[in-house]
């Protein structure tokens, strides 16, 4: 179980073989140690010295988190599966562990692609055909692409390594990204059009919109990273650069559609966002402060759930099936994904499954 704690006055205690979950405003909750796996914590919640102790015990990894963003980790001396784990990941990096788990990403980075625009497209079937019929034919291409990919993926042969191979990968992923934006620039309205990704400096409110959505998701995923014990900067798909948090750009990738697209689009057809809400500088395009807090706030909602008291959850409150699962939190997801990703490099499973979206 993944215990998620961001209500700041919450306290982590320990009673027998339990620990004792105490949050503002709602009723304690009490876990057996033996059903704890990873705790990750946001600022003002505090874990008793006893509680503490007893979590290391059980091997138990604590990710400490401010606004999202990992800045420490407690890694029990009983923790000996983080060692193991992360010299697999080390070594996939040079067998054909690597090219798969890289493959599987690409895989998913244009699959999400295709299936959001599928979801634009049939919402405009109606009102506008046009645009419906353009979003489609994206979509098409896109779905060749990622036959382009499978085709790529039965080449590989023994002694191929992500870093032989990554160039051909890239190069799949680079034009299915160039297919995707052109459709989703367009899906905008005529003052929000853009048709190109520009990162720095964003040139678009757009692009400001989705750079800075993708570096809060950035830091959910890379506490993900270390609650699952991996290493941050031994990424697979994206190469090795100093200072370069590789896996996290790798596990981002599959969730930029499902939940940074998706949300850009709907503030700013919902009104939520306008083009006076922006400020242009030499540095490019930026929220004001005011609508950059509804933005985080969205954001926060889209990734929780929905529920701002959300946020201590265990395995049996969903169903088993991983996409249910997924549906119902993504900061959920990407724990999950983290977890799949080690379990496939220690050999606990035969194959890494990334996230793909539903629509």
């Amino acid at each position: 179980m993944d215990i998620i704690l961001e209500t700041p006055g919450t306290r982590v205690g320990k009673r027998k073989e339990m620990i004792k979950i105490s949050v503002p405003e709602r009723d304690n909750v009490e876990i057996p140690l033996r059903e704890v796996e990873s705790i990750i914590v946001g600022n003002g919640v505090q874990i008793t010295s006893q509680a503490l102790k007893a979590l290391s015990s059980y091997a138990v990894n604590i990710v400490y988190t401010s606004l999202g963003n990992p800045y420490g980790l407690f890694t029990p001396f009983a923790n000996v599966g983080t060692v193991f784990t992360r010299r697999q990941q080390i070594l996939a990096y040079e067998d054909q562990r690597g090219l798969h788990v890289a493959s599987q990403i690409a895989y998913a980075t244009i699959e999400n692609k295709r299936r959001l625009l599928k979801y634009l497209a049939k919402n405009r079937r109606k009102n506008s055909p046009a645009k419906a019929k353009f979003l489609d034919v994206a979509a098409k291409n896109l779905k060749k692409m990622t036959k382009v990919l499978e085709k790529f993926k039965k080449t590989i042969s023994k002694g191929d390594t992500i870093n032989k191979r990554r160039r051909e990968i890239m190069g799949i992923e680079g034009k299915s990204a160039a297919i995707y934006f052109q459709a989703y620039g367009n899906s905008f309205p005529n003052e929000f059009k853009t048709f190109q990704r520009s990162r720095r400096p964003p040139k678009d409110p757009v692009n400001s919109l989705l750079s800075l959505g993708y570096t809060v998701l950035q830091g959910h995923v890379t506490t993900a990273i270390a609650s699952a014990g991996l290493e941050l900067y031994g990424g697979f798909l994206h190469s090795d650069r100093s200072g370069k948090p590789s896996l996290a750009l790798d596990l981002l990738e599959e969730f930029r559609q499902p939940i940074i697209d998706r949300l850009v689009l709907r503030l700013i057809q919902q009104n939520q966002l306008k083009v006076e809400d922006f400020e242009q500088s030499l540095h490019g395009y930026r929220l004001t402060q005011e609508k950059k807090s509804l933005y985080y706030e969205e954001l926060r909602k889209e990734v929780q759930g929905g529920d701002k008291s959300e946020e201590l959850f265990s395995e049996s409150e969903y169903d088993e099936d991983i996409k249910n699962v997924m549906k119902k939190n993504y900061k959920k997801a990407m724990v999950k994904q983290a977890r799949r990703l080690a379990n496939y490099l220690i050999g606990s499973t035969s194959s890494y499954e990334p996230y793909i979206m539903d629509w």
